[in-house]
């Protein structure tokens, strides 16, 4: 079996792995970017196909993946509510502990920061956060008031 490589999606050209530098133009996918990669990887698509795919884009034609190519992306890259097995039972305490006795702030910026990576861990970050927030702010007044 040969060593997997994947295809520049900006110039075509190979590189070692899907979310690796390309040597050939210093592009590094991120993002949603990073799905597309791994679609024009030996992990998704066979040497043949990914040949063709690179004299494609060295001919100047750009990568439109359909919905359905990028959700098989998301799922395997643990990307979609699927895949993502979300904060176990410590991490879930942990977070809710922090929540309470130091901030909510926590929670609440791990819910934006794993939103396009860890759907469900975001959501569970969120539902934890939430309500520690309504308790800081009823006791803020409290205190306030006096």
């Amino acid at each position: 079996m040969s060593e997997g490589f994947a295809v520049c999606g900006r110039c075509g050209g190979r590189k070692a792995d899907f979310d690796r530098v390309c040597p050939h133009c210093g592009f590094r996918p991120e993002g949603d970017g990073l799905l597309i990669a791994w679609l024009l990887s030996t992990r998704h698509r066979d040497t043949a196909s990914l040949d063709a795919v690179s004299e494609r884009i060295r001919g100047g034609e750009t990568v439109r993946p359909s919905a359905k190519m990028l959700a098989t992306a998301r799922r395997a890259l643990g990307r979609s509510w699927a895949s993502d097995p979300g904060l176990d039972t410590r991490q879930r305490l942990a977070l809710l502990a922090t929540s309470l006795l130091v901030t909510p702030l926590v929670g609440l910026m791990l819910a934006v920061w794993w939103y396009g990576t860890k759907p469900r861990a975001a959501l569970q970050a969120l539902a934890l956060s939430l309500p520690a927030s309504v308790l800081f702010f009823a006791l803020g007044v409290w205190l306030i008031l006096t």
